[in-house]
Order: structure tokens, then sequence, then C-alpha cells
């Protein structure tokens, strides 16, 4: 038998025979505490350099130590990953384990000045069922000197646990609108084997289904898999590079819905389909041809 159709019959079966984790849909009314987090120079150059391009160019220090648009992802991170920390009420530390990054929508509202000493806000904004198991969505509202600077909305998939008691939303979620365009450019980028944990370490972003291969695995997927974020974060740079002169200021949010898995060494292909001006529109395909990324856009 191929080796490969082995791995992924011993994957299917360890998924198939696990035990099913199940979570309750009042859990988005659980109140979470604020988190407060310094941010400098440094660690804004620090994450620059986890998702420098083949040239070596860090965004962050071609626009003079500003802000990656994807940098709130790694103050978000740090909440989500001890998130248990901050709520009044404890989720079971083995479905926090399950989460897959799903989708990201951020807005921004008005330039971060550093350092600043941030407040973030979260809530558990809405839950519900999916067919690989449930979907969470969280919503970050990020201060200022008692400004709202910047608005997070990030789902995660649950994979493998099962929602009870349907679906629940505090409000509005944002939406993410496909668009089947032939591509205006599309540019590749290789993604090392070690790339998952050179991210985790520099951007602190982190989960077991991405540097523990035997975790991975024992959920059913064939492999630790690239961190959302960072296929998103260098899709974006790439982009500011070529249609913004680097210039990332401009921005006033970016989106997009992970829709599938990187499983490195791979190679991705960043493909821009649309440019109204004020909103570029794109996607992010595997070696195999198949969307990791989709629904992307940036609004200036």
């Amino acid at each position: 038998m191929n080796t490969n159709i082995l791995k992924k019959l011993i994957a299917a079966l360890r998924f198939l025979f696990r035990r099913r984790l199940k979570i309750t849909s009042n859990v988005i009314n659980t109140p979470i505490k604020d988190f407060h987090y310094a941010i400098d120079i440094n660690n804004v150059i620090n994450y620059g350099e986890a998702i420098e391009n083949e040239k070596g160019q860090n965004l962050s220090k071609i626009n003079k130590g500003k802000i990656h648009p994807l940098f709130y992802t790694k103050i978000s991170w740090q909440i989500i990953e001890k998130l248990n920390n901050y709520l009044e009420i404890p989720i079971d530390e083995k479905i926090l384990k399950t989460i897959v990054h799903q989708s990201e929508n951020i807005n921004f509202y008005k330039e971060l000045l550093l350092p600043a000493n941030l407040v973030v806000k979260p809530k558990l904004w809405s839950i519900g069922p999916h067919k690989k198991g449930s979907k969470l969505l969280i919503k970050f509202d990020y201060y200022s000197d008692n400004e709202l600077v910047a608005t997070e909305y990030s789902s995660g998939l649950l994979f493998g646990v099962k929602c009870i008691g349907g679906g629940q939303s505090l409000g509005e979620t944002p939406k993410t609108i496909k668009i089947n365009e032939t591509p205006i450019w599309q540019e590749q980028i290789e993604i090392e084997k070690t790339l998952p944990y050179i991210y985790a370490k520099k951007a602190e972003i982190d989960a077991p289904i991405h540097t523990n291969p035997k975790f991975a695995k024992s959920i059913g997927l064939p492999d630790i898999i690239l961190q959302g974020t960072c296929t998103f974060a260098k899709s974006v740079s790439l982009i500011v590079a070529k249609e913004l002169n680097n210039d990332s200021s401009k921005i006033k949010a970016v989106s997009a819905k992970f829709t599938g898995m990187v499983v490195p060494p791979n190679q991705i292909t960043v493909r821009l389909l649309k440019n109204e001006k004020k909103l570029l529109y794109f996607d992010v395909l595997n070696n195999k041809g198949k969307a990791v990324l989709k629904g992307g856009q940036i609004m200036l």
C-alpha cells in the first residue's frame, strides 16, 4: 500500500475512534477579563522577522516601525491560548487544544503610536455547529489611551467538538465575499518545513496542531500545519509590496477565510483577483492548487 495512503488511513481511523468532545452554546455568555499588552518597536520588528519575504524585507522596518496589519493576531492569540485564565467559567482544556484558525477580520480606526499600552476587551461573540466540529467567534476591541484603535473578529474551528444547544450570537458577524476572477497576477511563496516553529517562536502564535506532530495526527490531521495567520500575513505583505509600494499605512481593514491547511514543506500561490482601487481581492492556493485562503480582502 502507498505510504501516503496508509498515513491518511491511520489518521482517519484515529479521528473516527476518538472520544467525542462537546461544548454548549451558552458558553458565549461567559464574561472575559480585560487583557493588557505593552507594545514597543522591538516586538513589532520581531513579528516582522517571522514573516519577512525571500529578499529579507521586513514590512515593519520598511514602514519605520509601524505595526504589520496582522500584528493584532499576535496579541489576540495571547488571550486565546490561555483563554481559561480570563474566562470566569473555564472551558475543557482538551477542547481548546483542538482550535484551528478559520477566519480573520480586522478593522483599523486609528494609527497606533509606539510605544503603547493596549487594553484589549474580548468577548465570546458567537458559536455554532460546523460539519467538522464547532465554530467559535471571538471579538477583540483594542484601546490605546481610552480610544478604540482596532477591532478584530477571530473565528476558530473546534475540530471534532460537537456543539450542544444550537448556535448563538451576541450580534452581527463579519461576512467574507468570494470572488471568482481570472487573476491579475500571481506569485509563489516557498513554505519551509521549519516555518511553523519559527513563526511560533517569533510571533508567539502556537498550538499543538502547529508544532506537535503526534498531537496533530491524534485528531486526524496528516501532520503539523502552518498557522493560518502566517499564510495570511505573508500574503498581505506580498500584496502591499506589489500594489502599495510597501506602504501599509493606507490599509483600513483586512479579512480572509482559511479554507484549507498548508502542510509544510509546501509552496503557496498568492493571487490578486480584483483591484477596485479602494478594495483588493485575493486568494491563496497550496502546491496542489487547492485554495487555503479565500475571500481575502484589503480595504484602503
